[in-house]
């Protein structure tokens, strides 16, 4: 299980304060009791005062005149028992509750002293108060009075639960408290994540977010590696871009020099070796034109802009009939389909046609002859469409994700090629947002390449676009009628 900052803050914080909440709770208990304590040790004193006051003289005797009613008001409450005693200078009990311990250190001229004694398995407060009696029988008498601790408990206990009360709920309002506070205090490194999210895989640029300085030195870390990954990706683009470049003059040049050679040789076996060349040759130009449009689409991508106004429609049209010399070069018959409407995309035109130039190229080479090449675009579900479609010997399901690779090619495959033309289609689709997806023809045999184009321009905004003359004019929106092309 991954470890959360906010989990472990809330742990640190919670620690502390369960263990703050813990010794508040432990002072607080034993303040409060000790407040009980000398609260209902001062009502236990005035009971020995209220004793003393009923001592009263019969014959050459002294007695306590305490009548059960006086007795039950000294007991304060009806949890308790109440027990006094009032003992003679020699340790003799007078009156009283024998059953009451006397005192450990008998002294009349101690003051007042409190005890707590175990009596019948209970716990009794005892008070024992030295009074001077002047004009009874004895000079000094020691009243002791009792009680039991049940309604002290019963206080201590209330004490402990109302405060462990108010520290529980301190502690998990604190905690709902942190919890808010930490995922607010988080809220920065949400907005970098939203922030990374919202970017598209060729976007490079620095990331300017108002981050606290907690995270600071992050964005800039973050940023120090896009700006190094974006040298690194430009010199690898630069690096194909150039190479690509240099080689294209001396192919060219070396074709040339084999269509010379093949008018001046007569000998079959040199024109079987020059055709050889020339096929070699033909097929490094098109690699090399593959990996230029391949470096020209990595950095359309890397601009991340919606590009401009693009007609399905005519740029279809204008690739389709494009290719119909190599159509009737390999006797397939070449069809056009326009959508029912006019099918208008944000993107880039040149991207498109090479997109569309490829797919048709591939239709034609893997069809064999007398077959066809279907071209069709639609506008459905929100969605335009860009459909090619042969009835060629079709793409193997478990293929079906490999063609898209770089350089890879069929097991078997005899028709020459570079493995780079459905990699450029890949690539020119992701870099305008578009997915491809490859199934069966309609027919239930060869190829059908769907490329889907999401977020149509509304007509409205190409209509005003057009109506204003603003600059935006300047796009490569096109009319072309709803008919049926077909090259043959």
């Amino acid at each position: 299980m991954k470890r959360s900052i906010k989990r472990q803050l809330l742990l640190w914080l919670l620690v502390p304060l369960l263990s703050l909440s813990i010794i508040s709770t432990l002072a607080a208990y034993f303040l409060g009791v000790g407040l009980a304590r000398n609260i209902y040790d001062k009502q236990l004193l005035n009971s020995a005062d209220s004793v003393a006051a009923r001592i009263k003289i019969k014959g050459d005797l002294l007695a306590v005149d305490l009548p059960p009613a006086a007795r039950s008001i000294l007991r304060h409450n009806n949890q308790d028992d109440f027990y006094f005693q009032v003992i003679s200078p020699e340790g003799k009990v007078i009156s009283g509750d024998k059953a009451l311990p006397p005192p450990t250190d008998f002294n009349f001229e101690t003051e007042t002293s409190f005890r707590t004694v175990k009596l019948n398995n209970r716990e009794v407060r005892i008070v024992c108060q030295p009074v001077t009696t002047p004009d009874f029988v004895f000079d000094h008498v020691l009243i002791q009075a009792g009680e039991t601790r049940n309604t002290r408990s019963e206080l201590a206990g209330q004490i402990t639960m109302s405060i462990l009360l108010a520290q529980l709920l301190l502690i998990v309002s604190g905690g709902i408290a942190i919890w808010i506070g930490i995922g607010r205090g988080l809220l920065p490194l949400a907005k970098v994540e939203h922030a990374v999210e919202a970017r598209s895989p060729g976007d490079l640029r620095p990331f300017e977010v108002d981050e606290p300085v907690e995270i600071d030195s992050l964005v800039k870390a973050l940023n120090r590696l896009l700006k190094q990954l974006d040298a690194d990706i430009e010199l690898q683009r630069r690096f194909t871009s150039n190479a690509a470049h240099q080689l294209r003059t001396p192919l060219a040049v070396l074709s040339t020099y084999c269509d010379l050679a093949r008018k001046l040789v007569k000998e079959p076996e040199a024109l079987h070796v020059l055709r050889d060349l020339d096929a070699g040759i033909n097929r490094m130009s098109k690699l090399v034109s593959g990996l230029l449009v391949l470096a020209r689409t990595e950095q359309y991508a890397a601009t991340d802009k919606r590009g401009e106004v693009v007609d399905l429609n005519y740029a279809a049209s204008i690739v389709t009939a494009s290719k119909v010399p190599a159509a009737i070069a390999e006797n397939v018959e070449l069809e056009f389909f326009s959508a029912s409407r006019t099918a208008l995309v944000y993107g880039d035109q040149c991207g498109i046609e090479e997109l569309l130039s490829n797919l048709i190229d591939n239709g034609i080479s893997y069809t064999q002859s007398g077959g066809y090449v279907v071209v069709k675009v639609e506008v459905r579900g929100g969605k335009t469409l860009l459909v090619v479609e042969d009835d060629g010997p079709g793409i193997p399901v478990e293929e079906r994700g490999k063609v898209f690779e770089r350089f890879y090619r069929i097991p078997g495959t005899e028709q020459p090629g570079t493995g780079l033309g459905l990699a450029i289609v890949k690539e020119i689709a992701a870099s305008h947002r578009a997915t491809v997806d490859i199934t069966k023809g309609a027919n239930g045999k060869g190829t059908a390449v769907t490329v889907y184009f999401p977020e149509p321009v509304p007509h409205s905004l190409v209509k005003q676009t057009v109506n204003e003359g603003s600059a935006e004019k300047q796009t490569n929106w096109k009319p072309l009628s709803d008919k049926l092309v077909r090259f043959t």
